[in-house]
């Protein structure tokens, strides 16, 4: 399949340089697509423009000419009462086929005609005169380029891209083959850029390996002499007691509280109601979890955990102030799946289930108890 790169350009004005792109693209073995050489499909239930915006989108790149013709409006626009004449702001055709382009992210090599840019840097300059005498009655107004200046309105959307300006075709073919040759230089650097991830991740992975041989090997050894001296049990629990307090953190950052509350000294067996809720749900919500259905189920189950925590715990805070709600949401299911897989595995170790109670308690104390 060749690389389809779609010419756009008002057409009567820039014909030869649509020709001679033509020729310039089909030299690189690339599919042009100019509507005048029959290689736009014009669906018969649509009006003409409406082809060429669909055409668009099947491409693969646009080169987009723009000279002293701003065009005709687009069909969506041609029949409003508002558009009298070319001095009125309306979307062009090819102005309307530029937006399609961007907005399917398409690469875009953008070409101005050297004086109309220039006229466009004298109109930008003193664009608030030019209008006063563009807009006075009987004006005879005239640019010496352009036939609207719709066209400079235009410019100003294109030139967030990079553009080039040119004076006859010579100037845009200079351009387009470095341009064509730097993407052909970027592709075979992100070719060999890509064997060198895969070697650098296979490197990873045997390193990984021999890293998960070591730590079993290490870990035996280890367990070996430990016990030996009794201090087995007392690593394994250090370990473990890391591991809680690093994962009940992130379990308490998914809590949203409202902002800046604080229970006072008198308050604080609140954190403790907060901590129970919390810690009931997510013993009942893992029970659920094991026996969960399609996700479409465990979805609405969650949703209305999520609910039913909130409104228990506001309901229990209420008792201690009349504050209309102090839990504001809850991510249940992240939440969930951290206690499922880093946590709970750990309860084979004596103590493990109550120190992740007590760290959570002491967590949520933080947040929301400071004393006075």
């Amino acid at each position: 399949m060749k690389p389809r790169v779609f010419v756009s350009s008002t057409y009567y004005d820039l014909k030869h340089i649509r020709n001679s792109i033509e020729r310039f693209i089909m030299q690189y073995g690339f599919e042009p697509v100019l509507f005048e050489s029959g290689n736009v499909y014009f669906e018969f239930n649509q009006e003409l423009d409406i082809s060429c915006y669909n055409e668009v989108k099947l491409c693969h790149m646009m080169i987009l000419i723009i000279g002293g013709r701003y065009g005709a409006p687009s069909s969506e626009e041609k029949h409003l009462e508002f558009i009298e004449g070319y001095e009125k702001n309306y979307i062009s055709i090819t102005r309307r086929e530029f937006k399609e382009a961007v907005s399917n992210n398409i690469p875009i090599f953008i070409f101005i005609d050297k004086n109309v840019y220039s006229e466009y840097h004298t109109f930008k300059k003193n664009k608030d005169a030019i209008l006063k005498l563009i807009n006075e009655p009987d004006s005879k107004f005239n640019f010496a380029y352009v036939d609207s200046t719709n066209v400079f309105d235009f410019i100003d959307e294109v030139k967030v891209k990079a553009l080039a300006t040119f004076e006859k075709f010579d100037d845009i073919e200079t351009y387009l083959r470095s341009q064509i040759a730097s993407m052909f230089f970027n592709y075979l650097i992100d070719l060999k850029s890509q064997r060198d991830k895969k070697e650098v991740l296979n490197s990873v992975t045997e390193l990984q390996n021999i890293s998960n041989r070591m730590n079993e090997m290490v870990n035996e050894i280890g367990r070996k002499v430990l016990s030996e001296t009794g201090q087995y049990e007392e690593a394994v629990k250090k370990q473990n007691e890391k591991t809680i307090s690093m994962y009940t953190k992130k379990i308490v950052q998914l809590i949203n509280f409202q902002e800046d509350y604080v229970f006072s000294e008198k308050e604080r067996t609140a954190v403790f109601e907060v901590t129970q809720v919390i810690y009931d749900d997510l013993l009942n919500s893992s029970k659920l979890y094991d026996k969960k259905g399609s996700i479409r189920e465990w979805d609405i189950i969650m949703d209305d955990l999520d609910n039913e925590v909130i409104k228990e715990v506001n309901e229990k805070l209420k008792k201690l102030k009349n504050n209309l709600q102090i839990l504001i949401s809850t991510n249940l299911l992240d939440i969930l799946m951290l206690y499922k897989n880093k946590i709970t595995p750990l309860y084979d170790n004596n103590g493990i289930e109550s120190l992740f109670k007590e760290t959570l308690e002491s967590e949520l104390e933080d947040v929301l108890w400071v004393p006075f």
